[in-house]
């Protein structure tokens, strides 16, 4: 008798949501107007946001001696539907800080410089399940059933911060070119660990555990180029995003599994501590354009980002490894991305001298076609569950001019659904049960947002004195 189980259902779903974030690329935005511009903003930026949406931009600023960009938090709600059975749900949610950047600008020979700290994406999940409910599955491969337990429990975690230096010039009083340096610093790293404990009438009972775990770090660099050029009657921007540049890469991976109590023939124990992976990060060139056009007093922003797909490529490189089929089982960490465009537009409105309201949307289409998920490994044939959201983001918000600083804190709010095939695969001796139902994801997210700007001490007493 041999049982096959899906190692953890959820497992698959929770790790591609929080993952497949990676592949959405205006999911995070940063600076204080362009998280409420929806970061449509690169021929147009007006803020710290610069050093990512386009550096030329640094020409077109006051001086900021130091910027806090959106301290502040977001509430995100995930809903599974139908993963094990019909109408069953498992529910996520998190109240948590959000990504943020601080930073400023500075003059040297002459020359505009900007300097930045982006925490470009933060993900933290934990995720706990578990029933003592007997389900028709486990009854058909153990019919002596009369008590049964499974608990699960799934973490990700992603975390990626930029360390940059913009420099800007402008050429003439019409076109400006400006460049931003990032060094990067990443790591991904995820696991889980399912347990399945089964007792049958005459009192014997039988235990099944998969633990699965992995880590990838990251060091490198992102450069991005920017132009801005002045028309009568707007601005237009460019912005190129080079391909990522890694300089150092580290992958582990981990993998537990026991069967115990079911019999000498099919009792297993196996154990794999594997450091030292070779792995790749990879991050495709990108290009966008922007517009900001002046409608009186008022400003509309238009913009479009096109970035370039990935071909399928190993994340991770894990040898294939014995997981008691009786040959050996590959591990498939693979990651390929499609072509994406996006595009945007937002509304600055002038209220007064001190008051302004921003409007904004933009699309957010999902790049992966294939992403990086753990399968289960003791299944020979592992249907892959590809799950990549597309999003559309909103937001509005408000910008107080005070005498001392500048105030900027809105709203921006997320939500989608998304449908696939429930993964679940059990088989014994004859009993095939493969459910072809569809399984759903729905995810929504409110982010509350505040920022502060304070020039530098010449200009504040420069203002304070007029």
């Amino acid at each position: 008798m041999k049982l096959k189980i899906l190692s953890l259902f959820c497992l698959i779903i929770y790790f591609s949501n929080s993952y497949a974030q990676q592949g959405n690329y205006k999911f995070n935005n940063f600076g204080n107007r362009s998280i409420l511009l929806s970061g449509n903003v690169t021929g147009s930026v007006s803020d710290l946001g610069l050093v990512y949406y386009n550096p030329s931009r640094l020409t077109e600023i006051e001086n900021t001696g130091f910027a806090f960009n959106a301290k502040a938090y977001q509430f995100s709600s995930l809903k599974v539907s139908n993963i094990f059975v019909e109408d069953s749900n498992i529910n996520s949610t998190n109240f948590d800080g959000i990504p943020s950047m601080a930073g400023g600008t500075f003059r040297l020979f002459g020359t505009r410089f900007g300097y930045a700290f982006i925490s470009r994406s933060r993900v933290d999940n934990n995720l706990g399940y578990n029933s003592d409910l007997l389900r028709d599955q486990i009854l058909d491969i153990f019919p002596n059933t009369k008590g049964y337990r499974v608990t699960t429990n799934l973490r990700t975690k992603v975390k990626d911060d930029w360390f940059g230096l913009t420099w800007a010039k402008k050429i003439n009083e019409k076109l400006s070119l400006g460049v931003s340096l990032f060094g990067s610093r990443y790591v991904y790293s995820g696991g889980s660990n399912l347990n399945h404990t089964i007792q049958s009438s005459n009192n014997n009972v039988a235990f099944y555990q998969n633990t699965v775990g992995f880590s990838q770090k990251s060091y490198g660099l992102f450069i991005k180029v920017g132009a801005n050029y002045h028309f009568p009657k707007f601005d237009c921007g460019v912005n190129i995003n080079l391909p990522y540049l890694e300089v150092y890469d580290d992958g582990r991976f981990s993998y537990n599994k026991v069967i115990s109590g079911v019999g000498d023939s099919i009792d297993q124990y196996y154990n794999y501590n594997l450091r030292n992976l070779s792995a790749d990060r990879k991050e495709p060139f990108g290009v966008s354009f922007g517009a900001g056009i002046p409608i009186g007093k008022a400003k509309l922003h238009l913009n479009m980002d096109y970035v370039n797909g990935l071909s399928l490529y190993d994340r991770i490189k894990i040898p294939s490894i014995d997981s008691g089929d009786g040959e050996l089982t590959p591990v498939l960490f693979k990651e390929e991305r499609r072509n994406v465009i996006n595009v945007g537009a937002g509304i600055e409105i002038y209220i007064n001298e001190r008051f302004k309201s921003y409007l904004s949307f933009t699309t957010d289409y999902n790049a992966f076609i294939s992403n990086a998920n753990i399968f289960d490994l003791s299944s020979k044939d592992s249907r892959e569950i590809n799950i990549g959201e597309d999003f559309i983001h909103y937001s509005l918000g408000v910008d107080l001019k005070l005498n001392f600083a500048n105030v900027v804190f809105g709203t921006t709010y997320t939500s989608s659904s998304t449908e696939f095939v429930n993964p679940i695969d059990l088989t014994l001796k004859g009993v095939d049960f493969n459910d072809n139902s569809l399984a759903r994801i729905d995810y929504s997210r409110w982010q509350f947002v505040v920022g502060l700007e304070v020039p530098f001490l010449d200009n504040f007493n420069k203002k304070n004195s007029n």
